[in-house]
């Protein structure tokens, strides 16, 4: 097979970092100071045996120095792997090499366990499914640098290290695009946040585009944190959510075999194709032709249709999607036009270069976008006179939802409010009524129901979940 004209491959030079551990053992910067020495030793490697036979390998940090490596013979995968045979070695970091034996003995998959690893250890585990694999053949190897050398079933092996990058990554969106996110403003979502040092959108909670779509084009650029002593779903986790009830997963699943839960695959119903995931703190794309289901009378006649390609690379062809995936579908029935969710999974992902071409017309911002940059008109202040808005008068503490920051409203006897944290504040008009407290800012409304949970009430705005109390509150 040839290698495909589709990827780019660049050389990688990398300097030497330190090896101070951070706090939570994430990085999201590759330049970080502060990253382990390992990460140069991580990624892809590219060569031939003596004889003149192309060869792979994919090299994956598991932490403090050690290493699994998976030689693909013909190649890397979608760039001349014969998509069977494969051959797994255990590795250790010695002074400035890495040393790579056989892996040999009984495994379990590297899924079967979770979160962060103590004692990393490359011998307890497989970073693919079935130990051995097919194909698997004794094999050891040196690195030194940024090349590899080392025997593959006796013929002696020289590999270089080499960066793949998407043919898709930094594509322009084309005429009739609705930009997502440019790196300038996050206000086509709820929640989130800009990191301002790498212009990228990161979760803070759930990533719910403010629109919902039914059929449309979409490109999405995306880079895993490098965490190499976290396992399985707590490794980069995230999902691509299509109209909030078809997840794409993304995850760190670098080296492994494309399962519907690692990146690229169907939630539930379908893995890729062939596992197209690139090493973490590598830029890569999405990019999805979506047809979203058919219903009538709320009930589907036809299900979604969906396309994938995987850093420029077929990974899901025209796959009809049997139903929704397992987690983080919405409540709304098959069919209907939703929002793009990202999923906030506690992970440090980084998201750039968002936009979409709705199949149809382009849907109109809600209200909430409109109200970002017009101001609510101004509502004339009511005196409270019932005993139970009276009972609300004076100085409230208030939290939301993903929102770290403690406020102070004050509710005043002409009807008037004010909502302080630090640094910031906004006046405005409450009433009670119904049941429910309404506090009205010029760009927000907090709903709040006088039903209390112990010594505090619940309520949102719009952006999410909100308490009232007295005293001051614990973070959600």
């Amino acid at each position: 097979m040839k290698i495909s004209p589709n990827l780019s491959l660049l050389f990688l030079s990398l300097g030497l970092f330190t090896a101070v551990q951070a706090k939570d053992g994430r990085w999201i910067d590759p330049a970080d100071a502060t990253i382990p020495v390992d990460f140069k030793y991580q990624g892809e490697y590219i060569g031939s045996v003596k004889g003149g036979d192309k060869v792979g390998c994919q090299v994956v940090s598991l932490g403090a120095g050690v290493f699994q490596a998976v030689l693909y013979s013909g190649g890397l995968p979608w760039a001349g792997w014969d998509g069977k045979n494969r051959s797994i070695m255990d590795g250790k970091l010695m002074g400035d090499e890495v040393i790579f034996t056989a892996a040999s003995g009984k495994r379990a998959h590297v899924a079967a366990t979770r979160g962060r690893e103590r004692k990393p250890s490359s011998t307890r585990v497989s970073l693919v499914t079935k130990f051995p694999p097919k194909g698997h053949k004794p094999c050891t190897a040196i690195i030194h640098g940024d090349k590899m050398k080392g025997e593959f079933d006796g013929e002696p092996f020289r590999l270089s290290k080499t960066i793949r990058k998407s043919p898709t990554l930094g594509q322009k969106p084309p005429p009739g695009a609705l930009v997502l996110f440019d790196g300038t403003s996050k206000s086509e979502w709820s929640r989130g946040m800009i990191n301002e040092k790498f212009a990228t959108l990161m979760p803070k909670g759930d990533l719910v585009s403010k629109r919902s779509f039914d059929n449309y084009s979409i490109h999405l650029e995306f880079m895993l944190p490098y965490q190499p002593d976290y396992r399985s779903q707590d490794r980069g986790n995230s999902g691509f959510y299509q109209v909030q009830d078809y997840e794409i997963q993304i995850l760190d699943s670098f080296a492994m075999d494309g399962a519907h839960n690692e990146c690229g695959g169907i939630y539930s119903h379908k893995g890729s194709d062939l596992n197209m995931c690139l090493p973490p703190l590598v830029w890569q794309t999405f990019d999805v032709e979506f047809t979203n289901a058919v219903a009538k009378n709320r009930k589907k006649t036809k299900n979604a249709i969906i396309t994938v390609r995987h850093n420029g690379l077929l990974i899901h062809d025209k796959f009809e999607i049997p139903g929704k995936s397992k987690y983080g579908a919405r409540g709304s029935p098959e069919g209907t036009p939703g929002p793009i969710k990202l999923q906030d999974h506690r992970e440090p992902l980084q998201f750039r270069n968002v936009w979409i071409v709705p199949h149809g017309p382009t849907p109109l911002p809600p209200a909430s976008i409109v109200a970002e940059t017009k101001p609510r008109p101004y509502q004339k202040p009511i005196p409270p006179t019932s005993n139970s808005a009276k009972a609300m008068l004076g100085e409230w503490h208030v939290r939301f939802v993903n929102n770290g920051s403690e406020y102070l409203l004050n509710l005043k006897k002409d009807g008037r409010s004010h909502l302080a944290r630090k640094g910031k504040a906004w006046n405005g008009v409450w009433i009670v009524e119904n049941g429910s407290l309404t506090i009205t800012n010029p760009h927000d409304v907090i709903r709040i129901r006088l039903d209390a949970k112990g010594n505090f009430y619940l309520g949102k705005n719009n952006w999410g979940a909100t308490r009232l109390s007295r005293k001051e509150l614990s973070k959600f």
